[in-house]
């Protein structure tokens, strides 16, 4: 798949309707792009693990 169908299908997969992807143009294998989904929701977990720790430690 091209970048653009990869972008679409980590929209869609991940329920991030404006995520823009800065990869380079170029085709990708299937497992090319279970890993970044892969990656990239992992990023997404510990990002709202972080904040929601750091609001609760807050007030």
């Amino acid at each position: 798949m091209n970048r653009q169908e990869l972008e679409t299908r980590l929209r869609q997969e991940l329920a991030i309707p404006f995520y823009n992807a800065k990869i380079a143009e170029r085709d990708y294998s299937e497992s090319e792009f279970q890993e970044m989904k892969a990656e990239l929701k992992a990023d997404i977990e510990q990002y709202a693990h972080d904040y929601v720790n750091e609001t609760n430690t807050n007030g």
